[in-house]
C-alpha cells in the first residue's frame, strides 16, 4: 500500500499550467513539522491533477495551511551526467484547514459547491494519460 497523509503549511505559492491536452497540474510544497520535534520540519513536494489542481492554484498561497491525502512517486532524472532521485507526493485529496485569513477556527472559506468551509475535502481526479505531464 502507498498512502501517506500529511498536514502542513504552503511553502511558496502553487505553480498551476496545463498539460498538452489542456488538463490541470499544480505543483506546490510542503512544510510539515516533526510530531516530536518542534525544531525540525521536513519538505514534501506535492502535485495535484484536474480540479484539484485549479483549486489549489486559485484558492492556496504560501503559508496557508492544509491536509493532503495521496501517494509517493519517485522518479529518477539525470543532471549533468548524475542521476538522481526524487520522491513527489501524487494529491488525491485536500482539506482546507484554517480559514482563508489563517486561523483555524469555522469562518467561511472560499466558495465551492456543496460547502464553503475551511473543512472542505477536495477529491483529485487520476490522470487520464502519463504522456500528458512534462514530469
Amino acid at each position: 500500500m502507498n498512502l501517506i497523509v500529511l498536514t502542513g503549511r504552503l511553502t511558496r505559492d502553487p505553480e498551476l499550467k496545463y498539460g498538452q491536452s489542456g488538463k490541470a497540474y499544480a505543483k506546490f510544497s510542503l512544510a510539515v513539522a516533526r510530531t516530536f520535534s518542534r525544531d525540525e520540519t521536513d519538505f514534501f513536494n506535492c502535485t495535484a491533477f484536474g480540479k484539484t489542481a485549479e483549486i489549489v492554484g486559485e484558492h492556496l498561497r504560501k503559508g496557508r495551511k492544509v491536509g493532503v491525502q495521496g501517494n509517493i512517486q519517485m522518479n529518477k532524472y539525470e543532471v549533468n551526467g548524475e542521476k538522481r532521485t526524487s520522491y513527489d507526493v501524487i494529491v488525491n485529496s485536500l482539506e482546507f484547514l484554517e480559514s482563508k485569513g489563517g486561523t483555524s477556527d469555522n469562518a467561511p472559506d472560499v466558495g465551492f459547491p456543496g460547502g464553503n468551509g475551511p473543512d472542505r475535502e477536495v477529491e483529485a481526479p487520476l490522470p487520464e494519460k502519463d504522456d500528458d505531464f512534462p514530469f
